[in-house]
């Protein structure tokens, strides 16, 4: 009895020894030559035998300056290179624009700009007829869905990962130093065919122009804060193809997505609303008092400022346990897209979303019976106006950001967007104004009434900044500011979300006209 044990134990030994010669000795496919492809090997895996990459591959060559006319006569792309009629194929970036008629213009492509926002129709079908693998080699990079990413343990706390509203794809992306460094990249994919709530599966894509132009856009403007020396306070961004196969579904990408610096810690949306007692006596508090790093605060101002950011709410800021603030999504600026917003950042006083995080989104929106919380919202602290001397900037700006304010305001719209590549010249124009009142007004003028400016019921006059935190009892959750702050709470006539006239069936709140100030500095 005990033979045949052994004997059955010896089959089993081989039947493994000789099941991992046989995986081992199969032939491993190039992604490339793969319709789906459910394990794909960064590079060439050792010790594994390679099937040589077929002829014919699909190389995406798609250069968007290709029929532009980059003259300074005209800045736009040829109608006869991207007509409406290409659009489905997802290479027309002929602005379609949806802005007030006088801002219609054709959209400007820099020399040399490249972005393949989706893949070919050829390139596609001839995908299609190739085999589903079960395993390949060649992929670039590994890539998770951020959706599909486990929750975080960071400062005791249990963080959930932000996907945020894109319907665009969002990865987290290896980079060639994770293995190294643990660090990844954030990814983002347009024209994904798999739909991202649903899990459908369709070559659909009809955000192609919207994409490549927001890519663009972010480059630009990246292009003019690295000069003005404000790249510290936010993530880099860069275009490139991507060549990985997403976890589950097999599908390979091998068009271009952005690719974004991952932020380090947690954003403050995340770290705001934890109320443990422990963390919020101690590391909360300690974060964002002792350890702030106050400079970093003064320039994210100056940074959402001079870019018009619109959409600088708490998922777009993160912080570190060190207290570094680093900002992510830079969309929304200039009125690239938001042509109706001036500027709108937690950081900028007497903006929207900074009175929302002061006395919430209900009083700020003007709902019927609002009333004041009783804990203040720790974000109240990231005020310029705590760490400049008198509480204001003026004219108080390093050397390079000066010589930078002073550059673009010598500068006309057309010589901005053709130095930094801004697909539209309104943009360019909305810097040019900034960084001129910036340089000869100061930072408080131009934050009351710079142009472009909010809608009156958008305007709010600033009140007394706090500038730190104390948690009165430690057996509560309840925050306070730490010294003798008179917030007033007052709110513009009209309606706080479209900017217009009051017309809900209940008096309006309101107590003056947005846009007005009773203080200095004076239009």
């Amino acid at each position: 009895m005990a033979g045949c044990q052994s004997c059955r134990l010896l089959l089993l030994c081989a039947y493994v020894v000789l099941s991992v010669i046989h995986i081992e000795a199969t032939p491993l496919p190039h992604v490339d030559d793969c319709y789906l492809c459910h394990k794909c090997h960064t590079g060439k895996p050792p010790g594994r035998h390679l099937l040589a990459r077929m002829l014919g591959a699909a190389e995406p060559l798609w250069d968007l300056s290709a029929g532009a006319d980059t003259s300074s006569g005209s800045a736009g792309i040829d109608s006869s290179a991207s007509s409406s009629e290409a659009s489905d194929t997802g290479r027309s970036l002929l602005a379609k624009s949806k802005k007030p008629a006088k801002k219609e213009e054709q959209m400007y492509v820099p020399p040399g700009f490249k972005f393949n926002i989706m893949p070919m129709k050829d390139e596609i079908a001839a995908k299609s007829l190739k085999p589903n693998c079960t395993e390949c080699y060649g992929c670039d990079t590994q890539i998770q869905p951020l959706q599909a990413a486990a929750a975080t343990n960071q400062l005791g706390q249990n963080m959930k990962i932000e996907v945020g509203a894109s319907p665009e794809w969002l990865f987290f992306a290896d980079l060639p130093e994770t293995a190294n460094t643990g660090r990844k990249a954030v990814l983002k994919v347009w024209c994904m065919p798999i739909d991202k709530v649903h899990g459908t599966f369709s070559w659909r894509c009809s955000n192609t122009a919207e994409g490549a132009k927001a890519v663009q856009f972010l480059l630009a403007q990246q292009k003019v804060m690295e000069e003005c020396g404000l790249l510290d306070v936010t993530i880099k961004v860069w275009p490139g193809r991507v060549n990985a196969v997403v976890p589950k579904h097999g599908l390979h990408v091998w068009w271009d997505g952005l690719w974004m610096e991952k932020a380090e810690g947690v954003s403050l949306n995340q770290l705001s609303y934890k109320r443990q007692r422990n963390f919020v006596a101690e590391s909360l508090t300690t974060m964002l008092g002792p350890r702030l790093n106050r400079s970093r605060v003064v320039r994210a101002a100056i940074y959402d400022l001079l870019s018009s950011q619109c959409d600088r709410h708490a998922q777009n800021v993160f912080i570190t346990e060190q207290g570094e603030v680093k900002l992510i999504d830079n969309l929304q600026a200039l009125q690239f897209s938001w042509v109706n917003c001036a500027v709108d950042s937690i950081f900028l006083p007497g903006t929207q979303k900074n009175m929302i995080i002061r006395w919430g989104g209900n009083i700020v929106g003007k709902a019927r019976g609002a009333k004041p919380r009783r804990s203040v919202n720790p974000m109240v602290v990231l005020d310029y106006r705590c760490y400049t001397p008198g509480g204001q900037l003026g004219t108080n700006y390093d050397p390079q950001l000066k010589e930078c304010l002073k550059k673009l305001s010598g500068m006309s719209a057309k010589q901005i967007q053709l130095e930094y590549g801004f697909p539209y010249e309104w943009s360019a124009n909305v810097l040019q104004m900034r960084a001129s009142d910036l340089y000869n007004k100061g930072f408080e003028w131009t934050l009351r009434y710079g142009k472009p400016r909010s809608f009156k019921p958008k305007s709010y006059r600033q009140q007394p900044p706090c500038c730190n935190l104390t948690v009165p009892n430690p057996k509560s959750s309840v925050i306070q500011c730490g010294h003798d702050w008179q917030d007033h709470i007052e709110t513009p006539f009209g309606d706080p979300m479209g900017g217009g006239e009051w017309r809900r069936p209940y008096p309006d709140p309101g107590t003056y006209e947005g846009g007005t100030f009773v203080d200095e500095p004076f239009e």
